[in-house]
């Protein structure tokens, strides 16, 4: 609603100018008037086409969480709308105030466990937990949660002592999408 807005207030503001032409040597200044309204109205209509981040990533190598603050980096990004997910430290960070989806799905390292948690900023918001089974066991945890602009959410341990290691080779993956303003 808002892209289409804007495309509307200048289109309003360029067809009050051309009315005031009215001889022949204004053609080529409408000409060049209506060509400039195409530019922006395909600009407009790809802004709001990929405004909505959406993004989908997943662990490549075994990751070793060691310590409460250790930060999944899912690295293999196949989705990144937006631009919203930066693989580099693993966190996404809202640039759209509105209702989101996240889910993450982790798998624990051949019998292991995994302590794990998707923060809100610097908060918990949902924990997770691999348990130890014959194989490798995995778990996935998903939440609806309200964002304002800058805040950021990541999945990280949450497990104050022991190392533990998280299956790569996109058998561990995070994801996340807008739903609503």
């Amino acid at each position: 609603m808002n892209c289409v807005h804007k495309y509307n207030n200048s289109y309003t503001e360029r067809r009050t100018s051309l009315h005031s032409c009215s001889s022949q040597s204004c053609v080529l200044d409408i000409l060049d008037e209506f060509n400039k309204m195409k530019v922006d109205m395909a600009k407009s209509k790809a802004a709001c086409a990929t405004g909505k981040p959406a993004f989908f990533a997943a662990l490549t190598p075994h990751f070793t969480l060691t310590g409460i603050n250790a930060v999944l980096k899912f690295d293999d990004v196949r989705v990144n709308r937006g631009g919203a997910y930066d693989p580099s430290t693993g966190v996404f960070t809202a640039n759209i105030q509105g209702l989101y989806h996240f889910s993450c799905m982790i798998l624990a390292n051949h019998g292991a466990v995994v302590h794990y948690q998707l923060n809100k900023n610097d908060q918990p918001y949902i924990l997770g937990y691999s348990h130890k089974g014959a194989a490798a066991d995995s778990s996935t945890i998903s939440a609806i949660i309200e964002l304002k602009v800058g805040d950021r959410v990541f999945v990280k341990h949450r497990h104050t002592a022991a190392s533990e290691v998280v299956f790569g080779g996109a058998h561990t993956s995070f994801s996340g999408y807008f739903i609503h303003e």
